[in-house]
């Protein structure tokens, strides 16, 4: 017998579509809902995974860095680093958190899309001035930036550990 999966949400993208003002701000709510169980359980795992492909061979790597800007959660990865390069070329990936207590992890899956422009520029700030340290590593010389994304046409899924 297979466990239960909780479907946290399937994500995507918004279109502007006219709706009855209850009807958007339940769907607001919902959305929030979903962002925040998602930052709690990244938040939580302190460590959490990210899976990437290069050309046909799967990337796995631990990343830490995550803030909720917008209404949506943002992860950073380093212009110079492979896993850009591997996003760009192919923006499907996945998120694996290990909950701490409760014996259950988190998959979230989607399309990668980065962050452009001034937008780009304001979120980079907001993870180097929530962690300092990485000015060290990320600064305004060319390849050494941070790249913010979320995730599009995504899904969550609370899953048990067997």
């Amino acid at each position: 017998m297979k466990p239960a999966t909780l479907i946290i949400a399937a994500c995507v993208c918004v279109t502007a579509f006219a709706q009855p003002s209850s009807a958007a701000n339940g769907a607001a709510q919902d959305k929030a809902q979903v962002v925040n169980r998602i930052d709690g359980l990244l938040a939580a795992s302190k460590t959490f995974y990210l899976a990437t492909v290069d050309g046909d061979q799967p990337k796995l790597r631990p990343l830490g860095a995550h803030h909720v800007v917008d209404g949506k959660v943002w992860l950073g990865v380093g212009e110079f680093k492979n896993v850009y390069r591997q996003l760009v070329a192919n923006p499907k990936c996945e998120v694996v958190a290990l909950q701490p207590a409760g014996g259950k992890w988190l998959r979230w899956t989607g399309r990668a899309v980065f962050a452009e422009g001034a937008e780009r520029e304001r979120l980079e700030e907001v993870f180097l001035t929530a962690s300092p340290r990485l000015r060290r590593i990320y600064n305004k010389k060319p390849g050494k930036r941070m790249m913010c994304f979320t995730l599009a046409d995504s899904r969550a899924e609370l899953i048990p550990m067997m």
